[in-house]
């Protein structure tokens, strides 16, 4: 098994000072430029100057998850009795798989005190079920647009973005190269995606009924909200594999914090991390009511849980884009304790 990874400030002498930040589904262990790598990470603005993971004087660490394909073993790596890529011979990965790669790399690295946990979305799931597997590992928790399982609309709109992937020809069963590369179909799934990333605030906003050619055939004409969202389809594809996010979209549907116990709250009776849960206004795929079910759970279990709603026209991205207000929340909730 091999993890890439990547750590920003210094340990300290006792090792107690650790913030483990876990990425969603698209990204990578590069979540800021550093001396090594000084190209902008993909959660830059959240370690700014007075930012207080940097003011705070913590060691971050991010690592690629398990089944990735920056770095860690995944489906791109070569199986060594073939030496072939493994392609979709790749195990279905749970989250519960990826944290405990995770902890083998806390492990190798030495670190034994308890940890900081920080992420959202597919991160912040992988957060609760680390809370629930390991309680005394984890001294506190910030969980973004996280909700308690997939519900049957993101379960779908998942779906639809597999069968995307999945019905191009040049997906060969998993088996493509980069030579013959299912671009369309992995094109086709991040445009999808990010119409469930975003809010229609922001879009109707942003684009109007702005047109970026006129003509009216629709071979041919094109508004500026479609000129968008082909610019990310084609950016996505030279970055990312399909196989996956396959594996990594199936892995969230499969996720069910409360699977095994009576309830959500049950789930976590022993855990006494400190927790806070950041929800957005305008998240299509986490809406409010899901997070406010979170916060109930957790309170009946005992924890001592922060709830706070950001404000945004950003949609589930503001987890990603709303760096000002998710520093706020943050600075506030690691002075408190």
């Amino acid at each position: 098994l091999e993890i890439a990874y990547e750590t920003w400030g210094e340990l300290s002498e006792r090792g107690d000072n650790v913030v483990v930040i876990l990425h969603a589904l698209s990204g990578s262990s590069h979540a800021f430029s550093s001396a090594e790598n000084p190209e902008a990470g993909w959660w830059e603005e959240l370690y700014g100057e007075e930012s207080p993971l940097r003011v705070g004087g913590y060691h971050v660490i991010c690592a690629n998850i398990v089944g990735g394909c920056y770095g860690t073993t995944g489906p791109t790596s070569l199986d060594p009795g073939t030496g072939a890529p493994y392609a979709v011979s790749f195990p279905q990965v749970t989250l519960r798989d990826m944290i405990e790669a995770q902890r083998l790399l806390l492990d190798g690295l030495g670190i034994d005190q308890p940890v900081t946990l920080l992420g959202g979305s597919m991160g912040g799931m992988l957060i609760l079920h680390w809370m629930q597997d390991h309680p005394r590992q984890v001294d506190r928790a910030i969980c973004l647009a996280t909700p308690p399982r997939s519900e049957s609309f993101t379960i779908a709109l998942r779906s639809i973005q597999r069968d995307a992937i999945l019905s191009d020809p040049r997906y060969a069963g998993g088996l493509y190269d980069e030579n013959s590369f299912p671009e369309v179909g992995l094109a086709l799934a991040r445009k999808i995606a990010m119409i469930t990333y975003r809010s229609p605030e922001e879009f109707n906003e942003r684009f109007g009924r702005d047109v970026k050619d006129p003509r009216p055939h629709f071979l041919e004409g094109l508004y500026q909200v479609q000129s968008y969202l082909d610019h990310q389809g084609k950016k996505f594809v030279v970055r990312f594999d399909p196989n996956t996010y396959l594996y990594f979209s199936r892995a969230m549907d499969l996720f069910d914090i409360a699977a095994g116990h009576d309830s959500v709250a049950a789930a976590f009776s022993g855990c006494e991390t400190r927790v806070l849960l950041l929800s957005i206004d305008s998240d299509f795929l986490v809406p409010i009511p899901h997070m406010k079910e979170l916060h109930a759970a957790l309170t009946e279990a005992g924890l001592e849980v922060e709830r706070q709603l950001m404000e945004s026209r950003y949609g589930h991205d503001a987890f990603l884009l709303e760096t000002g207000q998710i520093n706020q929340h943050l600075g506030n909730f690691l002075q408190s304790g």
